[in-house]
């Protein structure tokens, strides 16, 4: 009987498990692509993990920002979650075929103190209106 499903950080590979029933730990390796996984312990209890393969940790969040296209024209968009790496964000319907994975733009959004912050990004993962980018620039402009 498989026990209730749980989130794990991938470092270096792989996941350190422990049963439920018995205690028992494993080290399990993991394919980078991979982002669940069933895990069967020696005493026959199973345990379904979903995989967090990011380095930093993800902060969720909510705000209006807008992302700035190629063509210089802004368009709004509703922030999901941010990182140390990236942004998630959430475009609306009538502005979804503006962008393509791999686009690189620049984001335009209100950070925590208050001050408005611009960065460069590039989208790395599109799921309907749901957008994922990663920051390019090192510096960031506030102004």
């Amino acid at each position: 009987m498989a026990g209730r499903t749980k989130s794990i950080n991938v470092k270096d590979g792989r996941i350190r498990t422990t049963c439920d029933r018995c205690a028992k730990k494993q080290y399990v390796v993991i394919p980078a692509g991979l982002r669940k996984k069933m895990v069967r312990c020696t005493c026959g209890h199973s345990t379904f993990y979903t995989l967090n393969h990011r380095a930093s940790g993800r902060e969720s969040t909510c705000g209006k920002a807008y992302i700035i296209l190629q063509n210089g024209s802004e368009c709004p968009v509703y922030l999901s979650d941010i990182s140390i790496g990236g942004v998630g964000f959430t475009v609306p319907a009538q502005y979804s075929r503006s962008i393509a994975k791999a686009h690189d733009l620049r984001i335009k959004y209100r950070s925590v103190s208050g001050s408005m912050v611009m960065r460069r990004i590039r989208l790395k993962s599109l799921s309907k209106n749901r957008v994922g980018a990663e920051f390019t620039d090192i510096r960031v402009y506030s102004f």
